[in-house]
């Protein structure tokens, strides 16, 4: 794996005028990095790495660890995983989303803590976490798990909340990036996917961006939210009820998140992890 300058990076193309990111550093030579987190205590990056198919158990995936520059400080941290996508901190454990299963991480050795699971699982996606209580999505079955205490429950089955991707706490809220409906076997959609606020309370609903793409991440960046779709690559920013595309991806940018800079972007289907600015 290597850094390579941001000049030589396979940049994000810009959707429009004036310039709002710009590519900072690039890591490469990761086999379907599918999120990347910002472990702002220890000052590095976490990076989830399935090693091939995002739906298989093969026992192939697994964690790498970065500097909070990029650079790559352990391409091997953690293995063992099926197919490990999204990370969240829970203090000073790790939680991985791995396809049937919650991992538990001690985040300082590695060690794998606990690993929940049902039956009902099919194809964990991402994690967002407060100090006591976590959610997990479930693309294929709609359903949006709770971790807390030890106990990992259904939180929310709901039809009209279609293949729930990306997560993020936010306030009192819990924001859903959603894939969109009629899911075909090429992952295509009869319709685009939409940004949805849920309230923690009571799990009532708003959209706060409808018909935006295949959402995959959501992040917060000040006074902007930010969503980006897994098909086209597009990144949109969402601020004050008003959603505008601000760049384009290569196919596969998956689940991006805030880091020291700006915006985390991993590249799936290129095999790297970039780091933004974002002003």
């Amino acid at each position: 794996m290597k850094v390579t300058p941001a000049y030589l990076a396979t940049a994000l193309v810009l959707a429009a005028a004036p310039v709002l990111a710009e590519p900072l550093w690039r890591a490469e030579g990761f086999d379907m990095p599918e999120s990347v987190l910002f472990d702002a205590p220890r000052n590095r990056l976490i990076v989830s790495v399935m090693q091939g198919h995002p739906g298989a158990a093969d026992g192939k995936g697994g964690l790498a660890l970065l500097s909070a520059q990029g650079v790559v400080l352990d391409a091997d941290w953690v293995n063992g995983m099926d197919a490990p996508k999204g990370l969240a901190l829970m203090g000073d454990r790790l939680l991985v989303a791995d396809l049937t299963r919650l991992h538990v991480i001690d985040v300082d050795t590695g060690a794998v803590l606990d690993s929940l699971t049902s039956r009902d699982m099919v194809f964990l996606n991402d994690v967002t976490a407060t100090a006591d209580e976590a959610f997990v999505s479930d693309l294929m079955t709609g359903t949006i798990w709770r971790y807390a205490g030890g106990t990992l429950l259904p939180w929310l089955n709901d039809p009209d909340l279609p293949h729930p991707n990306g997560l993020l706490i936010d306030g009192d809220d819990l924001l859903v990036a959603t894939w969109g409906k009629g899911l075909r076997e090429d992952f295509s959609t009869e319709t685009p996917g939409d940004l949805i606020a849920i309230s923690r309370a009571d799990q009532s609903q708003r959209v706060l961006a409808a018909g935006l793409g295949n959402l995959d991440g959501v992040a917060r960046l000040g006074a902007s939210l930010y969503v980006n779709d897994w098909v086209t690559g597009a990144l949109f920013a969402v601020t004050e009820g008003q959603a505008a595309q601000v760049a384009t991806g290569p196919a596969g940018l998956a689940d991006i998140a805030p880091g020291p800079d700006g915006l985390l972007m991993p590249l799936m289907l290129d095999g790297a992890v970039e780091g933004w600015s974002v002003p």
